[in-house]
C-alpha cells in the first residue's frame, strides 16, 4: 500500500497541507497530468489563506481599441488598400501615358549614329535632340511621342533606328477636397489616378459618398468615380491619369439602406437619389435560398417615427425609391443541419425545418431497415456535449480535491491509487452529448436541433461486461437472464470488485445502480432486467471520503465511454 509522509503545518485551527510538503518521490509516481493539477490545486489553496490587493491598472492591460461603426458597404476597400498599391516612381506604363513637363526619356540610336541619352520634357513640353532640334511632346500619348521621335531621327540620320523609352515619370499636383478623410494638396507620381490619390488622403469620410466622386479638370468634370462600380460590377477602376491642378471632390452619402437577414451579402448600402430599393437588393446579390417571402418589411422614417410597412412581393421595391435611413428586413426560414447513419434506408445529411422532430428525421431517411434496433439509438447533441464538457471539468474538480482531502484526514496512510485512477480516466474521457431518446413512444417528439446526429444501430444479440471481473468482453444475449447469471459467465468478480455498486447502462443510454447483496437475493432480483446491447461495468472498491455521488457520477462517465467504444466498434459513424 502507498503511503505518503508530510508535515502538518498549524494555520488556524484547522490543518493546512500544501505540495511541497509530499514526499517528492511519491509525487513524482503519479501520472503527470493528476500529479500537476493536484499540486496546482494546493497551491491556490496556499494562496487563498493570503489577502490579495490589485490596482485597477493591474489588470486594465492592452491598448482599448474604439469599434469601426462605419459599416457602409465600400468602407473597408480604402481600409485594406496595401502599400504595394501605392503609386511609385517606377516607370511601367502603357502606350497611353500622356507626356508632360517633367518625364525624362531614354533614347537610344543605332546605326549612323550611336548614342543613348535621357531628354527632360521641358517647361514648354519640348526636348531638344542634337542636329534635330526641339520636338514638341507635351499632350501626345507615349506611343505617338515614340513615332515622331522615330520620323525626326530617320529624316536626320540615314540607316539610324531610335528606340525610346519612359525613363522617369513627373510629379503632379492635385486638391482633394469635399467629404475626403484628409482633404488638401498632394504630390503624387505623375501616373497615379484617382484611387491612389483617395487611399493617399485616407480614404472617404464617415459622410462621404463611395458612389459620387468627381475628377475635375479645367472646371469641367471629366469623370465621376462610382466605388461599386469597381467592386460590384468589376469596372475598370480609373480611365484618366492625374495631371498638376486637378481636382478629386467626394460628394456627401445620399441615401443609405440598411439590409439584414436573409440576404447573400446584408450590409449598409448607399443609393443614389435616383435609385430604387431594388438595387440595393441587387447590390447584395439578392437573397438567400432560406429566405421566408412571406415575411418582407421595409422600416421607414415618416412623421418622426420608425414605420413598419410590409411588403408583399420582392418585385414591389422595384417601384418603392429609396429614402435615407431605409431599413429591409427579410425573415430567414429556419432550417436545421441535421445527420443520421445505421439502420435506416437513407443514411445521410438532411436540411430540415424548424419544429420538425427525430420521427421526421427517420421518415426522411426512408424509416428503420430490417434488422433497425431503435432502442439502442444514439442521438448527439451540441448543447448537450458543452454541458457534458463542463461537467466532467467540474466532475474532475471535485475528484481533486477529495483526492487531498483524502491525504490530509488520513495522514498519508490510506492507499489513494484507485482515486487516481479514477480521475485520470475523468480527465481523458471524451464528452459526448448523448441525449436519450425513447423512439418506442412517438408521442413524446423531440425536435431537432442544429447539427444533432442520430445513429440507429442493428440488432445486437450481446451483453457487455467490464471493470471487476474475471473475464471481460461480449457474452450472448439470453432472454430472462439475471445479473447474477452474466457476473457467473465472466467468470465471477475479482476481489477488488465493489458488489454494492454495480452499474448497467441499457442500450437508450440510461443508466442503474445495483447494490448485489441487496438486489440479487431479495425478491426483487427479476426487476433488474438486462436486454441485449446492455452493458455491464463492475467497479473497483474504494476506501475513501468521496460522497457516493460523485463516485456514481464518476462510474456512469467512464460507463458512457466504454457503451460507445463499442458502438464505435459497430461501425458507428466517426462522431
Amino acid at each position: 500500500m502507498r503511503k505518503t509522509s508530510f508535515i502538518l503545518l498549524l494555520v488556524t485551527p484547522c490543518f493546512y497541507l500544501s505540495a511541497q510538503d509530499f514526499d517528492e518521490a511519491y509525487l513524482e509516481s503519479l501520472p503527470e497530468g493528476v500529479r500537476k493539477d493536484i499540486q496546482e490545486r494546493m497551491d491556490e489553496q496556499k494562496a487563498s489563506e493570503k489577502a490579495t490587493y490589485r490596482r485597477l491598472s493591474e489588470t486594465d492591460s492592452g491598448i482599448k481599441k474604439t469599434p469601426n461603426t462605419n459599416d457602409v458597404f465600400g468602407s473597408q476597400f480604402f481600409n485594406s488598400m496595401q502599400t504595394s498599391f501605392m503609386p511609385i516612381s517606377t516607370p511601367n506604363l502603357d502606350d497611353s501615358y500622356v507626356l508632360d513637363f517633367g518625364d525624362v526619356l531614354r533614347i537610344q540610336l543605332l546605326g549612323q549614329q550611336d548614342s543613348i541619352d535621357s531628354y527632360q520634357l521641358e517647361r514648354d513640353g519640348s526636348i531638344n535632340l542634337p542636329d534635330i532640334g526641339l520636338i514638341s511632346l507635351a499632350g501626345l500619348s507615349l506611343g505617338d511621342a515614340s513615332k515622331l521621335i522615330k520620323s525626326k531621327v530617320n529624316l536626320a540620320y540615314i540607316g539610324t533606328d531610335a528606340f525610346i523609352s519612359l525613363e522617369n515619370i513627373r510629379d503632379v499636383s492635385v486638391l482633394l477636397a469635399g467629404d475626403v478623410f484628409n482633404p488638401g494638396v498632394y504630390t503624387l507620381s505623375g501616373s497615379s489616378n484617382m484611387l491612389h490619390a483617395l487611399n493617399v488622403a485616407g480614404g472617404i469620410s464617415e459622410h462621404g459618398s463611395y458612389r459620387s466622386i468627381k475628377l475635375i479638370r479645367d472646371d469641367k468634370v471629366i469623370e465621376n468615380l462610382d466605388i461599386y462600380d469597381i467592386l460590384i460590377n468589376g469596372k475598370s477602376a480609373s480611365k484618366n491619369r492625374l495631371r498638376s491642378g486637378d481636382i478629386i471632390f467626394v460628394d456627401p452619402r445620399a441615401n443609405i439602406i440598411t439590409l439584414e437577414g436573409a440576404f447573400k451579402r446584408p450590409f449598409k448600402y448607399e443609393l443614389l437619389p435616383d435609385e430604387n430599393i431594388s438595387s440595393a437588393l441587387s447590390y447584395a446579390n439578392g437573397i438567400t435560398v432560406d429566405a421566408d417571402l412571406s415575411s418582407i418589411f421595409l422600416y421607414r422614417i415618416l412623421d418622426g417615427e420608425v414605420k413598419a410597412i410590409s411588403i408583399a412581393s420582392i418585385s414591389q421595391f422595384n417601384n418603392i425609391a429609396s429614402k435615407d435611413e431605409d431599413r429591409i428586413f427579410i425573415r430567414k426560414n429556419s432550417f436545421r443541419n441535421v445527420r443520421i447513419e445505421g439502420a435506416v434506408f437513407r443514411p445521410g445529411n438532411y436540411k430540415m425545418i424548424e419544429g420538425q422532430s427525430v420521427f421526421d428525421l427517420i421518415e426522411n431517411a426512408g424509416g428503420y431497415t430490417q434488422n433497425a434496433f431503435p432502442e439502442g439509438a444514439i442521438y448527439l447533441n451540441e448543447e448537450a456535449k458543452t454541458i457534458n464538457t463542463n461537467a466532467l471539468l467540474k466532475l474532475y474538480d471535485n475528484f481533486i480535491d477529495g483526492i487531498i482531502e483524502t491525504l490530509q484526514t488520513s495522514g498519508g496512510e490510506m492507499d489513494i491509487t484507485p482515486l487516481v485512477t479514477l480521475s485520470q480516466q475523468i480527465k481523458n474521457a471524451e464528452p459526448n452529448g448523448r441525449i436519450i431518446v425513447d423512439l418506442l413512444d412517438d408521442s413524446n417528439e423531440m425536435l431537432v436541433r442544429d447539427n444533432d446526429s442520430l445513429y440507429i444501430p442493428e440488432k445486437n444479440n450481446n451483453v457487455f461486461i467490464f471493470g471487476e471481473v474475471l473475464n471481460e468482453g461480449a457474452l450472448l444475449y439470453k432472454r430472462g437472464a439475471d445479473l447474477e447469471f452474466y457476473l457467473s459467465e465472466a467468470s465471477g468478480l475479482k476481489e477488488q470488485a465493489n458488489m454494492q455498486s454495480i452499474f448497467i447502462m441499457y442500450p437508450n443510454g440510461k443508466t442503474k445502480q445495483f447494490n448485489r447483496k441487496r438486489n440479487l437475493f431479495a425478491s426483487s432480483s427479476q426487476e433488474i432486467i438486462i436486454g441485449p446491447g446492455s452493458v455491464i461495468y463492475v467497479p473497483k472498491k474504494i476506501d475513501n471520503t468521496l460522497s457516493a455521488r460523485l463516485t456514481a457520477q464518476a462510474y456512469a462517465t467512464i460507463l458512457g465511454q466504454v457503451a460507445l467504444a463499442i458502438a464505435s466498434v459497430n461501425s458507428i459513424n466517426k462522431w
